[in-house]
């Protein structure tokens, strides 16, 4: 009967800590996920309103959230910039300030815009 009552007492305690324990590891994650969505919403937000991001705003980013920016850092420097120097490449103009390129030249740069703006978006969703 003691070895009931004892084993009783030493799960009962156990079950305590691994509850602690696991509490506190998931309000961390809680804080975490609340200040990487509070970090990303303005990039988000310019995002959907078909903004440029320059690196400016990246560094920010990173500065607040450090290794949790890591996806979003690579996706800009890999995907986001080529591809917006690419469109804006094709997107050139004359000194008057009009555009010089063709239609297909115009909806290519278009689309990749669009690519460059959605793959970042991707990697800015909230958790």
């Amino acid at each position: 009967m003691s070895k009931m009552i004892l084993g009783l007492l030493v799960g009962g305690f156990l079950g305590i800590i691994l509850g602690a324990w696991l509490g506190y590891k998931l309000n961390i994650g809680r804080d975490r996920r609340i200040e990487f969505n509070e970090a990303i919403e303005p990039i988000r937000k310019a995002l959907m309103r078909g903004e440029y991001i320059n690196e400016q705003e990246i560094s920010i980013l990173v500065a607040k959230l450090g290794r949790d920016s890591k996806a979003v850092l690579n996706t800009y420097r890999k995907v986001y910039q080529p591809k917006m120097n690419m469109s804006d490449a094709i997107l050139r103009k004359d000194i008057y300030g009009r555009l010089t390129c063709n239609r297909e030249e115009y909806e290519h740069a278009m689309k990749l815009k669009k690519d460059a703006m959605t793959s970042l978006l991707i990697k800015c969703k909230h958790r």
